[in-house]
Formats: structure tokens, sequence, C-alpha cells
């Protein structure tokens, strides 16, 4: 299996970039190191050999295999996705009813049932996830984490909007 350094280099556009692969790369810096970080990385003066090269090893590298490793990532994408969500719908019902009498609350209410039942339905599913994909000794790259915390979250919405549960 090749890494991405050597599809960067068997793919490079005449100018010697990859306009597929910088785009990604873009993308999960700004993600995750924030936009300061993603204009130097990414920016046309850059060196090819020097931040971004040693970034992208450690980042393409990293593996994530224990237990606690496994279950902290995908919890943490699963409850700030979660959280997003509900700060969103707090949001708009703080908006939508701020000059009722008692209705102005009912954002207060959103966010505190919202952080607590995201945080023990995250907590439990991501402990599930983490223990069998640990005891299958399966590693996950930290992008593959992401993916199953932000899974949770649709499945989340997917059963709460749905009327599944009741005729259960």
């Amino acid at each position: 299996m090749e890494t991405m350094l050597e599809c960067m280099k068997r793919k490079m556009h005449h100018k010697g970039w990859c306009s597929g692969v910088v785009l990604l790369k873009a993308i999960t810096t700004l993600v995750i190191w924030g936009p300061v970080k993603a204009a130097v990385a990414y920016s046309t003066q850059r060196e090819t050999s020097s931040y971004a090269y040693a970034y992208e090893e450690k980042f393409y590298s990293e593996t994530l295999e224990s237990f606690p490793e496994l279950w902290q990532r995908i919890f943490l994408w699963g409850f700030f996705s979660l959280l997003f969500i509900h700060v969103v719908s707090a949001i708009i019902a703080f908006l939508m009813l701020r000059r009722h009498k008692y209705g102005r609350f009912s954002a207060a209410c959103i966010l505190l049932i919202g952080m607590c039942t995201t945080f023990v339905m995250c907590a439990a599913t991501s402990a599930a996830v983490g223990f069998v994909l640990y005891q299958a000794k399966i590693s996950l790259q930290p992008i593959h984490a992401m993916i199953c915390g932000i899974s949770q979250t649709a499945l989340y919405i997917l059963f709460s909007f749905s009327r599944v549960m009741p005729t259960l």
C-alpha cells in the first residue's frame, strides 16, 4: 500500500502540485489546526520539504490502537457534533420565543437536557464501539474516528425524528 507522499509524487501537476490532494489536506488542516496554520501550511509560497511533509507524516502515521484512545476520539467527535446541533436548536428556540413570558427559557432547557443526554449517549455508544474495535484488534486513523463520531450523530438524529422507538 503506498503512502500519501508516494501518491502525491506520482500524481503531480505540471506546476508541482496535485489539486485534489492539496484541497483535501487544506480542509483537514483547517478543521484540525484552524485557519492560521492552514494558511501557513498551504500558501503558494511554502517550501515542499518543511512543515507540510512533517505534519503529513505525523497525521497519516498516527493510529488509534488502545481502548482509551479509540473511545476518546470517537466520543469527542460524537459529543461535539451533537452539542453543535443542540446549540443551534437552542438559538433557534430562543429567537422564535424571545417575547414569550416563559418560552424564552426553553432554550436553556434544550441546552441542559441536550448536553446530559448527549453525554450519556455518546459515552455509552463510543465505549461499545471502542471496545469492539479494541477486542477485534482493529486500529483506526483519526479520520475514521471522526466518521464514527459523526455517524453516531446521524443515527441519533435518525432515531430521534423517526417513529421507530414508539412502535417497539
